[in-house]
C-alpha cells in the first residue's frame, strides 16, 4: 500500500514538472534560473540525445532524479522511442536550441531545461529535457 502511494506522489511531483515545463513553452521561455549554467545544461541534454540516438535508454534513466528512476523502465522508455527511430532514420544534428527555466512558486525549487530540435534522415524530433538544481534529469519528452 505505501509502494501504490509512495508512486502516486513521485508521478504527481513528475507531472508537476512536466506542466510546469509545458507551460514555460506554451507562453514563452523564462530566463535559465542562477542556480544553472548555460553551457552544462546544453551540454547535458546533447548528453541524453546522444544516448536516445544509440538507443541507450537505460544511460538517459541513469542520469535521472530519483523520481524519474523509478518511474521508468529501459523497456518503457524503448517501447516510446523505437517508432522515432524507425520514422526518422539516422540522426544529422541539433538544428534549433531554446533554453528555458522555471522557479516553482510553491516550492521554490528552480529547473533549467532546453527545447531542442533534431533533424534526422526522414524528419525531425523535438526534444523537451529538464534538469532540477542538481543536474538530474527529470523530464526528457519526445515528439
Amino acid at each position: 500500500m505505501k509502494s501504490l502511494s509512495r508512486r502516486r506522489g513521485i508521478f504527481g511531483r513528475i507531472a508537476g514538472v512536466i506542466m510546469i515545463i509545458l507551460a514555460l513553452t506554451a507562453c514563452g521561455a523564462q530566463p535559465l534560473p542562477e542556480q544553472f549554467d548555460e553551457a552544462t545544461v546544453k551540454a547535458e541534454a546533447e548528453r541524453a540525445i546522444e544516448y536516445f540516438n544509440n538507443h541507450d535508454y537505460q544511460s538517459i534513466i541513469d542520469m535521472g532524479s530519483d523520481a524519474f528512476q523509478e518511474l521508468l523502465t529501459e523497456e518503457n522508455f524503448a517501447a516510446q522511442s523505437e517508432p522515432y527511430h524507425e520514422k526518422c532514420g539516422d540522426f544529422q544534428e541539433i538544428a534549433k536550441t531554446i533554453v528555458l527555466g522555471n522557479v516553482d512558486q510553491e516550492t521554490q525549487e528552480a529547473f533549467g531545461g532546453v527545447v531542442m530540435i533534431g533533424t534526422y534522415q526522414e524528419g525531425s524530433i523535438q526534444f523537451t529535457i529538464a534538469f532540477d538544481e542538481n543536474m538530474k534529469l527529470v523530464q526528457f519528452i519526445i515528439r
